[in-house]
C-alpha cells in the first residue's frame, strides 16, 4: 500500500511541474481594444522583390471595424513580376506555437491578398494561408485560396518564395464584408474553415518547430484583422493524458484498498 500511495504521490508532483512549465497558458485571446503594438514585429518583404515598396503601415485602429482592429493601410506588393502576391508579414512575438487553433476576423474594402501565418523564423521559413480575390497580372488569377510553404534561405529569398500545398479554386472573400477564418496545425497536417465551411486542408514536414503566428497582406490597402484567438493543441493534448492516467490510477488504488 505504501509503494502504491509512493507511486501516486510521485506521479502527482511530475504532473503538476508539467502544467505549471508547460504551454498550457498558451491561449491568446485578443480583440485589440488594450492591446499594445509593441507586441507585434514586423517584417516587410526587401525592396528588391517589391514592385510598390514599403514601408508598410501596421497599427491599432478605431474606424472601419467595429471597436479597435489591427489594421494595415500601405499598398505595398510584389514580386515585380505580380505573379506571387508578397508584401509584409506582422508576428505576435510574445509566444511561439507549434500545434494549435487559431480563429480570427479580417475586414477589408479592397480586392487583393491577405491571409495568416504560423510556424514563423523568419521571412524565408514559414507556412502562411492566404487567399486572393482579384487578379494577378503573371500569375493565378483569383478568386483563390491556399496553403503555402516559404522554401527556405536562398530558395525563399527569390521567385517563386513559396510553394503551394493546396488551393481552393473559385473562392476567397468579399469585400466590405467581414470574414471568419479558422485555422488548425496539428503536427504535418493544417486545415482551414471560412465562415464555419470547411475550405483547405493541406500536410507538409518542412518547418516542425515552434513559431510565431500573425497575418500577412500583398497589395491590400486598408484591412483589419480582429477578434483574435489561439489555443494551444499539445498543452490540451497533454493534460488531456494526465487526466487520464490519473483517473486509471485512481481506480487502481480503489482495487487495492479493497482487496
Amino acid at each position: 500500500m505504501k509503494e502504491f500511495l509512493l507511486i501516486l504521490f510521485c506521479f502527482l508532483i511530475v504532473n503538476l511541474q508539467f502544467l505549471e512549465n508547460s504551454n498550457a497558458a498558451n491561449v491568446l485571446i485578443e480583440n485589440f481594444e488594450n492591446a499594445k503594438i509593441d507586441d507585434w514585429l514586423i517584417f516587410d518583404e526587401l525592396d528588391k522583390n517589391l514592385s510598390w515598396k514599403g514601408p508598410s503601415d501596421w497599427s491599432l485602429k478605431k474606424e472601419g471595424i467595429e471597436g479597435v482592429g489591427l489594421y494595415q493601410g500601405a499598398n505595398l506588393w510584389g514580386d515585380p513580376t505580380d505573379t506571387i502576391p508578397i508584401g509584409s508579414i506582422i508576428i505576435y512575438s510574445k509566444l511561439k506555437w507549434s500545434d494549435f487553433i487559431l480563429e480570427a476576423d479580417a475586414l477589408t474594402k479592397d480586392n487583393d491578398s491577405m491571409g495568416i501565418v504560423w510556424r514563423f523564423k523568419d521571412l524565408t521559413e514559414h507556412y502562411r494561408f492566404i487567399t486572393l480575390q482579384s487578379n494577378l497580372d503573371g500569375g493565378e488569377s483569383g478568386p483563390w485560396r491556399k496553403l503555402e510553404v516559404r522554401l527556405g534561405r536562398g530558395k525563399g529569398e527569390k521567385l517563386p518564395f513559396y510553394e503551394t500545398i493546396k488551393t481552393e479554386k473559385g473562392k476567397s472573400y468579399t469585400p466590405g464584408t467581414l470574414t471568419h477564418w479558422k485555422l488548425e496545425v496539428r503536427g504535418n497536417t493544417f486545415s482551414v474553415e471560412v465562415d464555419g465551411k470547411k475550405s483547405l486542408f493541406g500536410k507538409d514536414n518542412r518547418y516542425q518547430e515552434p513559431g510565431y503566428i500573425g497575418f500577412t497582406i500583398s497589395s491590400q490597402q486598408g484591412v483589419f484583422f480582429d477578434n483574435l484567438l489561439v489555443t494551444d493543441l499539445l498543452s490540451v493534448e497533454k493534460a488531456n493524458l494526465i487526466s487520464s492516467t490519473w483517473a486509471k490510477l485512481k481506480v487502481a488504488y480503489r482495487q487495492e484498498i479493497s482487496q
